[in-house]
């Protein structure tokens, strides 16, 4: 037994156990789970209609599962900006603990080689500018900036509360190589995400 640097808490036993993830279309019964032990239940209406728009084919989530909760995502509107040959990245994050383990590049790559399948030419994604974490990782997979844009996105929380959030951010593009090119993926190294 250890005590920590503070000596407040005791080290019983430390140990590492590998997690396989599997990056997959959402379905139905992780809804739930992509709200996070409540992080996004705010949010649960945006999460229901995404899913909606995935249904009409207007949208694709992915998710990154391991042990059979949905432990990262990626979203992607496959509409907004198709007549421009681009499809738009939304809603990219990781649960906190499983930050900087690869998962989030890994999900770019999927959303990436996703778009690629459908026929697009570029992916973009939209960033905060109090994110400069996101913004680093995006750049490091070949993302650039190509425009600011400032909106609003609206929501109402299921206890009725109606929410209107300011967004000032970066959007990012990356051209996407052909099916069957290399599109410089994420290494096997690890990584941010």
């Amino acid at each position: 037994m250890k005590r920590d640097e503070d000596g407040e808490a005791e080290t019983f036993d430390r140990f590492t156990r590998p997690v396989e993830v599997v990056i997959r279309t959402c379905r139905e019964d992780d809804l739930e789970g992509l709200e996070w032990f409540g992080m996004f239940t705010p949010h649960r209406e945006i999460i229901h209609e995404a899913f909606a728009m995935q249904r009409r084919g207007e949208n694709l989530m992915l998710v990154a599962e391991a042990n059979r909760f949905p432990v990262g995502q990626a979203w992607i509107n496959l509409r907004a900006r198709a007549l421009l040959g681009t499809g738009l990245l939304w809603a990219v994050r990781v649960l906190p603990p499983f930050q900087g383990m690869g998962i989030g590049s890994r999900l770019l790559a999927a959303a990436e080689e996703a778009l690629r399948a459908r026929g697009f030419a570029r992916a973009e994604i939209g960033v905060e500018k109090d994110n400069p974490d996101a913004r680093r990782l995006y750049e490091r997979v070949g993302y650039r900036v190509v425009r600011e844009e400032y909106e609003e996105y609206e929501y109402t929380t299921p206890e009725g509360t109606h929410h209107r959030v300011p967004v000032d951010q970066w959007f990012l593009q990356k051209e996407l190589s052909p099916r069957g090119a290399d599109p410089g993926g994420p290494t096997s190294d690890g990584g941010e995400g």
